[in-house]
C-alpha cells in the first residue's frame, strides 16, 4: 500500500525469537509477545529509556480523565481483568513472556491504551498477570 510521500518502504522479516530496530541514535529490541493477543505479536522495548511499549499486555478501558500512570492498582485491576481473561488466549504464553520481561530492566510498562505502569506497580502488575487465569490454550 502506497502512503503519501514515501516512495520506499522496506519491509523486514523478524524472526519469531525477536530482534533490534537500529534508529542511529536508538537501538530497541523487539521482545516476543506471541499470542499476547496475536499470534506473530511483538513488544517494543526501549533499554536507554527503559520502556517497554507492551501492546495489548496491561491495557485497561478508562474515560479521558485519567492520568498516564496507574495511581491505584487495586482498582486499576478491574479495568483490565475481563479483558486480559477474554483476549489472551494461553497461559503458557503469558507465563513466557512474563519471564522475558523480568529478565530486562524496565521502569516503565506502556500500554497501547490505558495507563502506565511504573515503580512497585510494575511488579504488582506482573505477579497479578502471573496469577491470572487466561484464555483456554496451553
Amino acid at each position: 500500500m502506497r502512503h503519501f510521500g514515501l516512495n520506499n518502504i522496506e519491509y523486514v522479516a523478524v524472526p519469531g525469537e525477536g530482534g533490534h530496530i537500529d534508529l542511529g541514535a536508538v537501538r530497541l529490541q523487539l521482545i516476543p509477545a506471541h499470542y499476547l493477543h496475536s499470534s506473530g505479536n511483538l513488544h517494543v522495548y526501549d533499554p536507554e529509556a527503559k520502556i517497554l511499549m507492551s501492546g495489548d499486555v496491561g491495557a485497561a478501558l478508562e474515560g479521558l480523565d485519567a492520568g498516564p500512570f496507574v495511581d491505584n492498582f487495586t482498582e486499576h485491576t478491574t479495568k483490565m481483568r475481563m479483558f486480559h481473561r477474554r483476549w489472551m488466549p494461553s497461559n503458557r504464553a503469558k507465563n513466557d513472556w512474563i519471564k522475558r520481561v523480568k529478565q530486562l530492566d524496565v521502569n516503565i510498562l506502556a500500554p497501547q491504551y490505558g495507563r502506565m505502569f511504573k515503580g512497585d506497580d510494575l511488579k504488582r502488575f506482573l505477579d497479578w498477570f502471573k496469577a491470572l487465569e487466561v484464555g483456554i490454550a496451553d
